[in-house]
């Protein structure tokens, strides 16, 4: 009898655990990857000056400086996962546990943020090339290193926390999405669909009020907090077996049709979204990212998946160390350069790229292995 009962806990237990989505790990890192590479040419520009002559290098630059985007994909992304395992949450005991919620954050998103923060305030200025910041370390510690961005990140030479910014802009989201949760004002489908489309609506009127305000459209939570309700819509539309066919039943051709469009929106968006119309550009290249997800986990007819590449999965799981070490790389490396001159030709950058990824990847498996794996351990016990 005793047995018999531990096998039906044991089911039990299984069809509780959300199924686990293939090829999300391999975008994760395709996406870190490519805001390395747009902050290896971005924070470098005046390095390697003397390369902007070359036609390979400007066009790498132009090509590469679209490598932002990837934040955007990593907002879309989270909105997903996280709308997804709450509607699995609602589903499974008609409502959500907001103290696992909050725990479950804490324990993936904290210890290495804040390791990486006090490294820079308090650590940094000690060591050779080291220099106090004008950041304040108050907003990085409540999260608000995304406004302190805005208000001195232009003027600080040695802005390498500057990845931080998005983390905060995720704490701030899921602090205000834990505050509706815990007086019930999202707690079923009807309302996470409501929140979404008002999300995005304000999401768009703050972004028309500030069209010209750069630092303020790329930094500011209202303006970047669309993405993640369209992911959130996503994840809703995924819950839906119509949706799942339809996407099941696009081909080949309409997928390369649909990608040629967003990637080409992407590299003109300076010249397609002008004016009044950029209030529009971040939806619009969120909602690319959206129907990129929808196509690696749910078509049959894709011309790539990304897991298929084992190398892209195992180094997704590193994403986190990937995309919070890659700037501090980026700046001893630079300072290394500097100080021996190695900054007039195609071999010395190319050996500052190879350096910058190689070493960002080492220290991202040696922070996962030992420093972020107990913490992770923690979180999924919630």
């Amino acid at each position: 009898m005793t047995k018999l009962i531990n096998q039906q806990l044991k089911q039990t237990n299984v069809l509780k655990k959300i199924e686990k989505l293939p090829h999300l790990t391999g975008m994760r890192f395709i996406a870190a990857f490519a805001v390395l590479i747009f902050h290896s040419f971005s924070l470098t520009d005046q390095t390697f000056k003397a390369l902007n002559d070359q036609f390979w290098f400007s066009l790498f630059s132009k090509v590469f400086s679209k490598g932002h985007l990837g934040v955007s994909f990593f907002f879309v992304l989270s909105g997903f996962l996280i709308t997804r395992i709450l509607l699995h949450e609602i589903e499974l005991n008609g409502k959500i546990n907001l103290k696992r919620f909050i725990l479950r954050r804490i324990f993936r998103i904290w210890p290495l943020y804040f390791l990486v923060i006090c490294f820079g305030f308090f650590l940094f200025p000690s060591l050779p090339f080291g220099q106090n910041t004008v950041h304040h370390f108050w907003m990085f510690g409540f999260f608000l290193s995304n406004i302190d961005e805005i208000l001195h990140g232009l003027y600080d030479p040695l802005n390498f926390l500057t990845a931080t910014w998005s983390i905060s802009v995720e704490e701030q989201f899921y602090a205000f999405w834990a505050i509706l949760i815990g007086f019930s004002v999202v707690d079923n489908i009807k309302r996470f669909v409501y929140f979404f489309c008002l999300v995005i609506l304000f999401s768009l009127v703050f972004r028309w009020f500030h069209i010209g305000d750069d630092r303020t459209l790329y930094f500011h939570t209202f303006s970047v907090i669309s993405d993640f309700a369209v992911g959130g819509i996503l994840a809703i539309l995924f819950s839906m077996n119509v949706f799942k066919q339809r996407i099941r039943r696009i081909s080949k051709i309409q997928w390369i049709i649909l990608y040629s469009i967003g990637f080409a929106s992407m590299l003109l968006e300076a010249k397609i979204f002008q004016g009044v119309f950029f209030t529009f550009q971040r939806l619009f290249i969120s909602m690319f990212f959206a129907v990129f997800i929808a196509d690696q986990l749910l078509s049959n007819h894709s011309f790539f998946k990304v897991d298929r590449i084992p190398i892209l999965a195992k180094l997704g799981e590193w994403t986190y160390g990937i995309y919070l070490f890659h700037c501090i790389v980026i700046f001893y490396l630079e300072a290394i350069f500097i100080q021996n001159d190695w900054i007039s030709s195609a071999y010395h950058f190319l050996s500052f790229i190879f350096l910058v990824i190689s070493i960002s990847i080492g220290l991202s498996y040696l922070s996962f292995r030992w420093f972020e794996s107990p913490f992770l351990r923690l979180k999924n016990k919630f």
